[in-house]
């Protein structure tokens, strides 16, 4: 069984569980003569505010919409502002739902992670860039600046312009995870946050390269905007490789609370988790977590 399997099974028994936790405490709750949040036949209502990773978000923006059709006395705003932020607003108390690009460690105590959906950190140059591979030695270099011109890596004679994500952001935690290298060990031209910010970026330098979740590059390519995926160690950065668990960078799209959710934000984590919400992580080239 592979590393990235493994995982996988790991996080779903997780979240099985996480969630039957959350029927035993609600139970125990009805037993202790406490009020249900949500009787049988009563029509939900109130608010809920979702903070964090701007990969995870429009996801979210668009079953929160579906679930707001189902439930008109429900309003859900969803704010970004990278995963960090969601990790911090949802301990905190300052968001009832965090939105993180990346599983729930050991560091995120005090928080419950459910993941909703599968996605890749990619890497993007300028589509004019030649070069269409790199090995994991030449990734880890690049971004330590010990190759500084493509020409080192089959590209043409130009320094590599980096562009690093800000500090917190889901896809350069997982990066710095992955090459076990800090954030201060990144040599860059330029920091960014959000993924539109990047996108411009690559896009208006041929030299760039960056980090971007594989499904909002691929949707931006099919959009013609001039940037490409570079795939790495031989593997290219696609759905087809997510899916398949063969990308090496794959990676959880993850709602967390403080404990154990209840209410309101329960019913939504448990509808995002449903079949009901398949077809639009999948319309928007996401890979469902729950096969």
């Amino acid at each position: 069984m592979t590393r990235h399997l493994t995982l996988h099974l790991i996080v779903l028994l997780s979240v099985g569980a996480l969630l039957t936790a959350c029927n035993r405490q609600n139970a125990n709750d009805n037993n202790n003569a406490a009020p249900s949040t949500a009787p049988a036949g009563s029509v939900l209502e109130g608010k809920l505010l979702l903070t964090g990773s701007s990969t995870a978000a429009p996801l979210m923006e668009e079953i929160a919409n579906r679930y707001e059709l189902l439930h008109p006395n429900v309003r859900i705003s969803i704010e970004m502002g990278g995963a960090e932020r969601g990790i911090n607003d949802a301990r905190d108390g300052i968001a009832d739902i965090g939105m993180v690009s990346r599983l729930v460690t050991d560091d995120d105590r005090y928080l419950k992670g459910f993941p909703v959906a599968r996605d890749g950190a990619g890497l993007i140059t300028h589509k004019s860039n030649p070069v269409t591979t790199l090995t994991s030695s030449q990734i880890s270099d690049i971004f330590r600046g010990r190759i500084k011109n493509w020409k080192k890596v089959g590209g043409f004679d130009t320094p590599i312009m980096v562009i690093k994500r800000e500090e917190g952001r889901g896809t350069i935690v997982m990066f710095m995870h992955h090459f076990n290298m800090t954030y201060s060990e990144m040599k860059a031209e330029k920091i960014l946050g959000e993924n539109s910010e990047v996108i411009e970026a690559v896009a208006a330098h041929s030299n760039a390269i960056s980090l971007m979740s594989v499904i909002v590059a691929e949707n931006e390519i099919r959009a013609q905007v001039p940037i490409k995926l570079v795939s790495v160690d031989g593997v290219a950065a696609t759905h087809a490789s997510i899916l398949s668990g063969d990308y090496p960078f794959a990676r959880p799209l993850t709602l967390v609370t403080r404990g154990l959710p209840g209410g309101l934000a329960k019913n939504l984590i448990e509808f995002s988790l449903s079949p009901q919400v398949a077809d639009i992580i999948e319309k928007m080239g996401f890979v469902p977590y729950q096969e």
